[in-house]
């Protein structure tokens, strides 16, 4: 006989989507999105017969969340009973004292792993989930570097926050660092993991990542939703993506080189927006739109202009602008020898050809375009 469970992660519950450029209402509604699609797991589950749905940490974000969120919490999984709900406590929901897993009175469906070396819970005959807990914000142990469990002829479940060392993505901050190979070496038929935002589905490493359930960054634009996951009578394991996110992110890449006029990188970015929004909800859409592409540094690219004509014309929920164009060098954009202009571009753009680092070019790349577009008596935007 076959087990089910629906393994979700990453949710991130009153977020302040900052990052995205939310503020006031949309912010709102962003949180509230957040809710919605932790009630839609539950209802998922109940549909799909699922035993328990394990959730694989940052559930919330402790700095945020308050007692609404706990009474929310408590309510929502209290509805799902009598589907179990397993929790390992990531980096942004650590089980600190005075969080809201400390503080908050939990339903009797409801298991809390505490501490933070791996613990069994036997969920069903001859399955076991073993989890742990982030007890600090910036805990740095393996999650697998306990004894190999197993033994006894049953199948044994991982359920924990960690970020895997062969597959971090550039940039991700390391909690719980692990390595896929450990996985089935401890004993564990599967690893269901939190913490990295982009699913990954990995039978032949045993490991699953779940990604957040609805789009947390301009970079998560692929389907997400929870994973639903069968353990065969035989000890299989099986995964199974529930794709059923209700908002979406999307970057355009809008090329305005040769623009004449703001009014030129305006269409060219509305344009941009038309295409990647296509098919999509607007009031549900996060757009990101990127300019690129060599522009004569008169050219305005002001920024909340580009967003705004987008917004109106693409109906989008959010949008943001990035100015990654370059500035056009050519000696008929610097004008004639002997100008204050020639001589102010030349002088930066040697300083930049011999930066010693990266951000320090950028630095001056910014020097160059905004000081040209004043000597140009341009109005100047910020990138």
């Amino acid at each position: 006989m076959s087990t089910r469970l629906l393994h979700i992660a990453d949710l991130h519950l009153d977020r302040a989507f900052a990052g995205m450029g939310c503020q006031g209402e949309l912010a709102i509604r962003r949180r509230l999105g957040l809710r919605d699609a932790l009630r839609r797991a539950g209802r998922t589950a109940a549909d799909q017969g699922c035993t328990a749905i394990t959730i694989g940490g940052d559930l919330y974000e402790h700095d945020r969340a308050g007692a609404d969120t706990a009474t929310f919490l408590a309510d929502t999984f209290a509805s799902w009973s009598p589907i179990r709900v397993l929790i390992a406590p990531g980096n942004h929901d650590a089980l600190l004292a005075g969080s809201v897993y400390s503080r908050t009175e939990w339903p009797a469906n409801v298991h809390l792993f505490v501490t933070n070396e791996m613990a069994p819970l036997p969920l069903a005959e001859g399955l076991t989930v073993w989890g742990l807990a982030h007890l600090e914000p910036a805990w740095q142990g393996n999650p697998l570097a306990g004894e190999a469990v197993g033994g006894d002829g049953g199948v044994h479940l991982a359920l924990f926050h960690g970020a895997e060392l062969g597959s971090r993505p550039d940039g991700k901050s390391i909690h719980g660092p692990f390595h896929a190979a450990d996985i089935r070496e401890h004993g564990f038929a599967a690893a269901l993991s939190g913490h990295y935002h982009r699913r990954r589905i990995d039978p032949a490493k045993a490991l699953l990542y779940p990604g957040s359930l609805e789009p947390l960054t301009f970079d998560e634009s692929e389907p997400r939703g929870p994973v639903l996951v069968t353990i065969g009578g035989d000890g299989s394991v099986g995964y199974e993506p529930l794709n059923d996110n209700r908002w979406n992110a999307r970057t355009a890449i809008a090329d305005v080189s040769g623009a004449h006029s703001l009014a030129d990188v305006v269409d060219a970015a509305c344009a941009a927006a038309a295409l990647a929004c296509a098919g999509l909800e607007p009031e549900r859409t996060m757009l990101r739109v990127d300019l690129v592409g060599e522009i004569d540094t008169a050219v305005s690219t002001d920024s909340f202009t580009v967003e705004t004509a987008v917004r109106d014309g693409s109906g989008a929920a959010g949008v943001r602008a990035r100015d990654l164009t370059t500035p056009l060098l050519g000696l008929a954009a610097l004008g004639p020898e002997g100008t204050v202009r020639a001589a102010f571009a030349r002088a930066v753009a040697q300083a930049a050809a011999t930066a010693s680092d990266d951000e320090h070019r950028r630095s001056l790349e910014d020097t160059l375009r905004y000081g040209l577009q004043a000597l140009g008596g341009a109005e100047i935007g910020l990138r």
